[in-house]
């Protein structure tokens, strides 16, 4: 009993500290600065509502990055040389765009339906986990069966 009372505190526990995380700043609020390397993530010690959040964050960049057609304005960062590299950088992509269209279509195709697979997988997830979760509920409302019986309708052995 005193362990399960352990194992529902610790559980209140994770799940407060875990809604206070997702409302706390950015890392890159809290560093005061823009953090410019990656963070690894140990995903094995997240939380239920933690992976739920990094799912969302990596098909929202997956998201981003579907389309991978060039575009965007053309820029330099060169004082000098800046505007005809500029005209130069357009040019060319003004007479390869219908080519690396042709090319890349296929690929944008690909892309946009693995976002969308990806999209229909993390929902899917979410319905399962509430029907568990739901299921769970109602096992812990059900009364105690009492003695177990054998599938032939005898009481099992050691009962009267």
């Amino acid at each position: 009993m005193e362990n399960e009372n352990i194992k529902e505190t610790l559980r209140e526990l994770k799940e407060f500290y875990g809604a206070e995380r997702e409302k706390s700043a950015t890392i890159d609020k809290l560093a005061g600065a823009a953090v410019d390397r990656e963070i690894v993530t140990d995903f094995w010690n997240l939380t239920a509502a933690e992976i739920e959040r990094e799912m969302f964050i990596r098909l929202d960049l997956l998201d981003q990055d579907a389309d991978c057609l060039p575009g965007g304005p053309i820029v330099s960062h060169r004082t000098l040389l800046g505007k005809p590299i500029v005209f130069c950088k357009k040019l060319i992509r003004r007479l390869a765009g219908p080519y690396s269209a042709m090319l890349l279509q296929k690929q944008n195709r690909l892309n946009r339906e693995l976002v969308t697979f990806q999209l229909l997988a993390f929902l899917k997830l979410r319905q399962l986990d509430k029907r568990f979760r739901e299921m769970e509920a109602r096992i812990a409302d059900l009364p105690d069966p009492g003695p177990a019986e054998t599938g032939t309708g005898e009481k099992a052995a050691g009962t009267p």
